[in-house]
């Protein structure tokens, strides 16, 4: 596709979204970047930077209306998504709208939706004060998951066994939430996975589910994820239903979509789902599955160009796995280093002199390895060899 002269706005420089400023970069676009500044992986790839927050939909407009932007985006994050739909619908560029997503970057506004749209998913309630929390119990019942509406990242979220724990999960929850309330929903015991999908001028493009690896912190924190995800003929048709009917419930429209899902007694329940494409290593999943570069798919939404015509080139599914680098300890790093290997990729996040915590969430991760493989037993395999080859030195 020719992007030549194009403008596109990018929110924010963290990782996430570098393997969409280095596509951008390799295709010619122009990048301005809007964050509050700081030591970020993106900032090499800006061509301007402008302060603006990210989570202040009239500051980035203003900053996507001076630099007349032919396209605005952020990749991984909801935190900038309410801006990005902002600039789409006052300026007229392609993408999500504002409304969807608003309701899909926040949880109880998204649950709203998908029940009054027939989607299958898990009840709730909202909690408003500590004096609610009686009425959860009687509503849901034990287990339950007591979640903030605004964070992502498993931040805000606890899973409650017994009376006992509930008060200090809903004080914890709300202590960190930007918003009075939170929401607490029935715990679904099953397997947990997610999915992909594209969606364009109301098209579903594609659901790709994948498979999840998770830790058990304060709640499952996904860890890896891998393609392809074996089910049965069943649950992906109904995985595939589902996913659809919470896309449209939502008016997510002209980008990538992540979707969270559980399966119970061979049904699909969606747990969330965002009108962005999913963080930790998805995009690069999605490109080796496909054979293509996904963040092409996202750029050509997002300016206005046919998606299609970049997925319609797509190969045979090919199997890939990827897994976040933890740390066994915190401290400050002295020294990072890795030896590459073929068919294997590996994204440090950490530098000489940058903090490193024990891993507790995603953003305590040092890095992540992407490999692909002819079957799961050789992506392992690779997997392994590579991570042992990271070497972590402490000052």
């Amino acid at each position: 596709m020719e992007y030549k002269g194009k403008k596109l706005l990018v929110q924010g420089a963290s990782r996430g979204n570098l393997g969409l400023v280095k596509t951008a970069k390799e295709r010619g676009i122009y990048i301005v970047m809007t964050g509050l500044g700081g030591d970020f992986p993106c900032n090499p790839y800006a061509d301007k930077f402008c302060y603006a927050d990210i989570s202040d939909p009239d500051a980035v407009l203003r900053v996507a209306r001076d630099e007349r932007v032919d396209g605005v985006i952020i990749c991984c994050s909801d935190t900038g998504l309410q801006a990005v739909g902002r600039c789409n619908d006052v300026m007229g560029l392609a993408g999500i709208t504002e409304r969807a997503a608003v309701v899909s970057a926040n949880k109880f506004l998204m649950k709203e939706a998908l029940m009054s749209a027939g989607v299958r998913t898990a009840k709730y309630i909202k909690v408003c004060q500590a004096t609610e929390l009686e009425m959860a119990i009687k509503n849901i019942g034990f287990p339950m998951i007591v979640k903030a509406t605004d964070l992502q990242g498993s931040r805000g979220i606890s899973i409650v066994h017994e009376k006992s724990q509930l008060l200090k999960a809903y004080q914890d929850t709300m202590s960190l939430t930007k918003k009075d309330y939170c929401i607490i929903e029935q715990f679904i015991e099953g397997r947990e996975y997610g999915a992909q999908a594209f969606v364009y001028h109301d098209e579903i493009l594609f659901v790709l589910p994948h498979g999840d690896e998770t830790i058990m912190c304060k709640t499952a924190v996904p860890v890896g994820h891998y393609m392809p995800y074996e089910i049965s003929e069943e649950l992906y048709a109904d995985t595939q239903k589902q996913v659809t009917n919470a896309i449209m419930a939502l008016g997510i429209n002209n980008c990538a979509v992540n979707v969270d899902l559980i399966e119970k007694d061979g049904k699909a329940y969606i747990i969330e789902l965002t009108g962005r494409v999913g963080a930790n290593s998805l995009p690069e999943l999605t490109s080796n599955y496909w054979g293509i570069n996904y963040y092409e798919m996202i750029l050509a939404a997002c300016l206005g160009e046919n998606p299609k015509e970049v997925f319609n080139q797509h190969k045979e599914p090919s199997t890939t796995m990827a897994r976040m680098i933890k740390s066994e300890r915190s401290g400050i790093c002295k020294s990072v280093s890795y030896k590459e290997e073929n068919d294997v990729q590996i994204h440090l996040f950490i530098h000489k002199g940058s903090e490193v915590r024990v891993f507790t969430n995603s953003n305590d991760a040092v890095g992540e390895i992407i490999v692909r493989g002819q079957n799961m037993d050789a992506c392992e395999k690779l997997l392994n060899s590579a991570r042992s080859k990271v070497i972590i030195e402490f000052e």
